[in-house]
């Protein structure tokens, strides 16, 4: 069965190795790897534990394509799920026969991160809940540094960490919130 690129819908897609035991099939014109589900577990399944997330020692130029696909191996429509862990990119899944489609250079960014045997966590609940709280802690601290400046902001998150750390967390907050109405003010006409 042949089948269509779902990024330039180019009518053959080249059978590779992506990995030992991990075969692919590949689109020459854009680079975009199709792994069908059968194909990951039975790899997943040869492969060694699970590694250890890490960062990259080299970043790829990624492509990813926004326009919808279809899947090649069903023609059925391919969602987007964010990566999230860093990364600025999504996965097409098929949510049919659970193929997964990565465009130029996001299988080898997934690898490069030892995320690549954890594929499937991708497409769940908790790591896409996991994904949007890490956009929201991007989001503040953004405001964060912009409202307070760069030196500032890492100084408050210093003596938050502090603060966290400390039993009487709540007596402290308190007292730095506390502008003490037992003070004694000087005369008003000093």
């Amino acid at each position: 069965m042949s089948m269509k690129c779902p990024t330039c819908k180019r009518p053959v897609l080249q059978k590779v190795t992506l990995e030992e035991s991990l075969l692919a099939n590949r689109c020459d014109k854009c680079e975009g790897n199709w792994i069908a589900s059968e194909q990951y577990w039975s790899w997943l399944d040869a492969h060694s534990e699970t590694l250890p997330e890490k960062e990259p020692e080299v970043s790829f130029e990624i492509n990813d394509s926004q326009k919808a696909k279809l899947c090649p191996q069903c023609n059925r429509i391919l969602i987007k799920y964010k990566v999230g862990r860093g990364t600025n990119f999504h996965l097409d899944h098929c949510s049919s026969c659970n193929g997964v489609w990565f465009d130029k250079n996001e299988w080898e960014t997934l690898k490069a991160r030892n995320l690549h045997d954890e594929i499937h966590c991708i497409f769940t609940q908790s790591w896409q809940r996991q994904v949007r709280q890490e956009e929201i802690e991007e989001n503040l601290d953004l405001i964060y540094t912009q409202k307070f400046g760069s030196e500032d902001y890492q100084e408050l998150q210093k003596i938050k960490a502090w603060l966290n750390d400390r039993p009487q967390k709540l007596a402290l907050l308190a007292y730095l919130n506390d502008e003490n109405p037992y003070k004694l003010s000087p005369p008003a006409n000093l």
